[in-house]
């Protein structure tokens, strides 16, 4: 993992080469999913899954992204606001398409997978930054109309991820293999802070489009 992930992420150069307050990335895909009453919103269903479903926009607030559910969020942390909202960058994706010779993207790998409210390309992973405040916004310059969130946290890897078909895979004969895929998951997104995606608060509430620029704030 360490041979690989040197070899795709000199990904911190945008960032070195160019004052990051005028970096521009922009969404492609945001998402929700609510709880799901057959049990596939708690973990130890078997239905349950990180996937979400593209939505054209979400409306964001303190209290979370409207119509989205996490279990550990809500039944855990009481629905902190510090994780309103979950972020991920392009550059993450392109990343586990490479991983273990392009098994995971092989098996079916998609946006979406790791569960995130907001997908951005052009900026790498290490654009967000733990008290940094975005503005998600359809407008080069700030108006009234700008979403404010501010990081709070780097997404940590768990467990949950691995009940994705593709590495939960029944195909798969051997307990020890489907084991070893989920550790194999979980450390190559534990490599570096940010990599499995940011949690965020609502400064500002508003709706987040396919299409808006993410950019400090």
């Amino acid at each position: 993992i360490d041979q690989l992930f040197n070899q795709n992420y000199p990904l911190s150069s945008v960032s070195k080469s160019t004052d990051p307050k005028r970096i521009r990335g922009q969404v492609i895909r945001t998402a929700a999913r609510p709880h799901q009453t057959s049990g596939g919103s708690i973990p130890s269903s078997r239905q349950y899954t990180t996937r979400k479903p593209s939505l054209p926009m979400i409306v964001v607030s303190d209290q979370g992204v409207t119509g989205d559910y996490n279990h550990y969020r809500t039944a855990a942390l009481k629905s902190t606001e510090n994780r309103a909202i979950s972020i991920l960058t392009r550059d993450v994706s392109s990343y586990i398409q490479t991983l273990d010779g392009g098994y995971f993207a092989n098996r079916g790998y998609r946006d979406g997978d790791l569960g995130e409210n907001v997908l951005v390309e052009g900026v790498d992973f290490g654009f967000f930054q733990v008290g940094e405040r975005y503005r998600f916004t359809s407008q080069k310059e700030g108006t009234m109309e700008d979403v404010i969130v501010e990081i709070t946290e780097a997404m940590e890897p768990c467990a949950n991820l691995c009940k994705l078909p593709y590495i939960n895979d029944p195909s798969i004969s051997s307990p020890k293999e489907r084991v070893g895929r989920c550790q194999y998951f979980i450390a190559a997104l534990g490599k570096k802070e940010g990599l499995r995606g940011w949690y965020a608060k609502v400064v500002k509430g508003g709706v987040i489009r396919i299409g808006d620029m993410a950019a400090f704030a």
